[in-house]
């Protein structure tokens, strides 16, 4: 239903008007989000450029108003919306400090949606009426979503008798967070993304016992009803199916992520397909396809049609979540289908254009919601390039004389021939013969008629089609892709084919098997084994290219993002290009015009725009000068890393080293219950901090790769994290302590570097090794060390840089016994920044270690709440007392140390 190829995407306003109209309205929300205008500028800007269009109506300059007027219209709406926000609302409340992050309260209100089922618990979505504190009762808006631990029996049947299901009146009693967990550049923050998703606050119910029961509100029964389905289908999916094929089903079938496994999900992330996994406007064009299909066999009354395809269709988008991907699909496929009602051919981009002016009217924030941008620069891809360019190849393609297109196509041979091999049928052309009263001949390429008999020209139409829509969809999300994932995938170009045939065909047979298990359990378990075989069908090729590495590659950002919108300049250059080429000529003139100066012009600047896309897109994705520039100083960054350690050390010459990478959490108890009685452990798909933290603070600083890491010992909050960044950089060297070789968490580390070609470097005691003029002391452990039956935190790699009179000093964890060693040598352990040991724990910092460090700064890398208590009173005391200035990374966020081997400057990137 796209627009015919003569109606170009040209800058002519009247071709798509909505389009246009929602780019300028786009505009306009984000100049009033950056500008301090009032909303009276604006209105009065709506104003005058309404008048002057109805002036020039029917006239070219009436466009100009019209799209001015648009874009005045959204940055009024923008203020608007900002400035009636309830000020009673539970994230205002905490923004202004009447109510402070991770307080106690009791929440009243309504539960919206069924549990969200999730392993080991599930989570669900309370709209507050009232909140109970400190200060009193008050009324209260806003939306807090809790989790809700369940892994014992009886603690599942206490919740299963609260019955809190859509529309439950419920009070809670818990702790609400609305807080950035980790303070670092280039974080993805915490609270941006419940805002994204319409949460005011998150929290975790600690027992069934602080939920009280409340009369029910009344709800729309058929939602009620599909959400009690919906939740019906993901347990017997959930029990049914092997886990890696659970995953994917309720996922892709039921919008429900949370039983997809680390391992999946990473597969089809560095694929580029991850978007198939989970609903989104794929799902929902089809179930409208679908839907419309069966509606126009039972009746032929449009309007019929339209309301028996859209009802179900916004119901299945609601019952899953109504993401913006669902909600955009859904929006599109309700005006195109109501075209179709109207008798009108709808327009691809006027109703992409429509349904984004829909969505933002809905909440005009969603602007700066990444899953906005993926979905809406996709699509634009879609229908503005590559539908208009398939359509081109296959007027080439197909081409044969007719009242309308008389001429042949006025094209490359070499073009012209490839288009016909893949559109040319020559038993459709017989046939037409066949059924006319004259005969001629027609010259066409004589292989295209070789690979229509042998059955292959169709498949390799509809591969070279995939394959077209996929590139250039990849190419209009470039920049996207880079700046929120660090990735280009084009393994996604082929893995995106395959994922789509066999999730369709694994969907059909679970669904399948779903149905006819309740007539034939033999019949429905086949079908089971013939969606796990799917499934493994499905996963093969991903885990091929991920063996290979040939899924994608990881990018890190520049720090001027104007080189991503330079990038925009050349594709949309070529998009304005390709959607005014017309191969096919109607009429002599034309013809003519095809071969005269405007042609070679366009070829030219068609040419030149190829070229400058190549260049800028080598630039963003080789991106030759993202990465820092020596600056002749000694620089230690430490990262807030939650409980555990990183420090990115860059040396005066530009080689860097990665101290520790942080840790992750422990899930080993989570288990899948199947039918059977069966259980199978699981791995969630959460980010590891080595990935959500460290490698997010590397790109976002422009590197791509490392000199060094250094594991100081083989605790997961230390070493966890250097895996991942192992796995995401170039690294040219692993060191590792001497006394760490007999422990299981540096045998893996040890493996992964071997795999990654890594050269394994290992250092002791005495070693003192010179790096763009700084020294770096290795303090401990000795080659023979005697400790390594005690405690592996005190077999920590120790070492200090020396740069100029400047010194800082790396701990690891050491404990007391250790400290007790290095003391005996006091003279090296002076320093002017001390990287405090094991988080603060009162197991290390001894008075004596104290007083030989003599120590401006004392870093402590530890979380704002840390499970531990730490850093421990006591030892923060004794620090201060010995004239040390201490310092959190869970206060501070990311604290900077930076020396010119003189003077020592100190930054944070949070002041409190």
């Amino acid at each position: 239903m796209s627009a015919s190829p003569d109606k170009t995407l040209s800058p002519d306003f009247s071709f798509f008007p909505l389009w246009w109209i929602s780019v300028c309205f786009a505009a306009g929300i984000l100049a009033a989000s950056r500008l301090t205008a009032g909303y009276e500028t604006y209105l009065t800007i709506v104003f005058i450029n309404a008048v002057a269009a109805a002036a020039f109506v029917n006239r070219k300059p009436a466009a100009y108003f019209v799209l001015i007027a648009a874009a005045a219209s959204g940055a009024f709406y923008f203020q608007i919306t900002k400035s009636s926000e309830p000020s009673n609302s539970v994230k205002s409340l905490i923004e202004s400090g009447r109510l402070k992050s991770g307080d106690p309260v009791e929440l009243e209100g309504v539960l919206s949606g069924n549990p969200e089922l999730s392993v080991g618990g599930f989570y669900i979505t309370l709209s507050a009426k009232t909140i109970s504190d400190h200060h009193g009762t008050s009324t209260v808006s806003g939306r807090v979503r809790f989790f809700a631990p369940a892994q014992k029996d009886e603690t599942k049947q206490a919740y299963a008798e609260l019955e809190l299901n859509h529309g439950a009146g419920v009070r809670i009693n818990s702790r609400i967070f609305r807080e950035q967990r980790y303070h670092n550049p280039g974080t993805v923050s915490a609270v941006e993304l419940i805002d994204q998703k319409g949460i005011d606050a998150v929290s975790t119910i600690k027992s069934p016992f602080l939920i009280e029961r409340l009369d029910d509100t009344a709800v729309f029964l058929p939602l009620a009803w599909i959400y009690d389905y919906r939740q019906s289908m993901i347990e017997q999916i959930k029990s049914g199916f092997n886990i890696s094929t659970a995953g994917i089903l309720i996922a892709s079938m039921l919008g429900n992520r949370h039983y997809l496994t680390r391992q999946t999900s990473d597969l089809f992330r560095h694929g580029g397909t991850f978007h198939i996994l989970v609903i989104s406007g794929l799902h929902i064009t089809l179930i409208g396809g679908v839907l419309i299909l069966v509606a126009g066999r039972l009746t032929k009354n449009r309007l019929l049609q339209f309301v028996s395809a859209v009802l179900p269709l916004w119901l299945y988008s609601i019952a899953v979540g109504a993401g913006i991907p669902v909600v955009r699909a859904a929006l599109m496929s309700t005006i195109l289908l109501f075209s179709f009602v109207v008798h009108r051919r709808g327009s691809l981009l006027n109703a992409l254009g429509s349904s984004a002016i829909v969505i933002l009217l809905w909440r005009p924030d969603d602007l700066f919601n990444q899953s906005f941008h993926l979905s809406f620069s996709s699509l634009t891809g879609l229908f503005a390039a590559a539908i208009p360019l398939i359509e081109r190849l296959r007027m080439i393609g197909m081409w044969s004389p007719s009242r309308e297109f008389p001429l042949p196509p006025c094209v490359p041979a070499g073009l012209k021939v490839f288009c016909e091999l893949i559109y040319w049928s020559e038993q459709d052309w017989n046939r037409r013969l066949r059924r006319t009263i004259w005969k001629c001949g027609i010259a066409k390429s004589t292989l295209a008629g070789r690979l229509e008999k042998t059955g292959l020209q169709k498949p390799v139409r509809w591969v070279f089609e995939g394959i077209v829509v996929t590139t250039v969809v990849q190419i209009f999300m470039c920049p996207f892709l880079i700046v929120y994932f660090h990735r280009i995938s084009p393994g996604s170009i082929v893995l995106n084919l395959w994922v789509t045939v066999f999730i369709i065909l694994q969907n059909t047979a679970a669904l399948a098997s779903l149905v006819l298990s309740a007539l034939s359990g033999e019949l429905g378990a086949a079908l089971v084994r013939i969606a796990e075989s799917l499934n493994w069908l499905l996963l093969l090729a991903p885990k091929i290219f991920a063996a290979f590495d040939l899924g994608s590659i990881r990018v890190p950002v520049y720090n001027y993002k104007v080189v991503y919108v330079f990038y925009l300049i050349p594709v949309l250059m070529l998009t304005i290009l390709l959607n005014n080429w017309k191969p096919v000529p109607r009429e002599t003139k034309q013809y003519g015009a095809t071969r005269g100066k405007s042609a070679r012009f366009r070829r030219r600047l068609a040419i030149s725009g190829s070229i400058l896309l190549i260049l800028v897109s080598a630039t963003v994705i080789f991106h030759p000068l993202s990465s820092p520039a020596a600056d002749g100083k000694l620089t230690v960054v430490f990262l807030d890393v939650g409980q555990g350690d990183a420090a990115l050390i860059t040396f005066p010459n530009g080689k860097t080293m990665l101290v520790d990478g942080g840790g992750k959490q422990n899930f080993a108890n989570l288990k899948i219950v199947r039918h059977n009685g069966d259980s199978e452990p699981f791995d969630p798909d959460t980010r590891l901090i080595g990935e959500a933290v460290v490698s997010e603070y590397l790109w976002e600083r422009g590197f791509s790769s490392l000199d060094f890491v250094l594991s100081t010992h083989a605790d997961a909050d230390h070493i966890e994290g250097l895996k991942t960044v192992i796995r995401n950089f170039t690294v040219t060297a692993a060191l590792i302590g001497a006394a760490a070789t007999e422990d299981q968490g540096y045998d893996q580390f040890i493996e992964l570097s071997s795999e990654k070609r890594l050269e394994i470097l290992g250092i002791n005691g005495g070693q003192r090794i010179e790096i763009g003029g700084v020294i770096m002391e290795v303090l401990s452990p000795a080659a023979d060390d005697q400790l390594k039956q005690g405690s592996s935190n005190n077999r920590s790699v120790v070492f200090r840089l020396i740069f100029g009179s400047k010194k800082i000093l790396f701990t690891g964890d050491i404990e007391m016994d250790t400290e007790n060693e290095l003391v005996k040598s006091p003279a090296y352990l002076e320093a002017d920044v001390v990287k405090v040991a094991h988080h603060g724990s009162r197991t290390s910092s001894s008075q004596g270690f104290i007083n030989a460090a003599k120590a401006q700064y004392a870093i402590i890398p530890v979380g704002r709440t840390s499970p531990f208590g730490h850093p421990h009173s006591e030892v923060v005391r004794r620090w201060e007392n010995a004239g040390a200035k201490v310092m959190t990374t869970g206060r501070r966020g990311a604290i900077t140390i930076s020396t010119d081997g003189k003077n020592l400057e100190v930054q944070t990137h949070r002041q409190n």
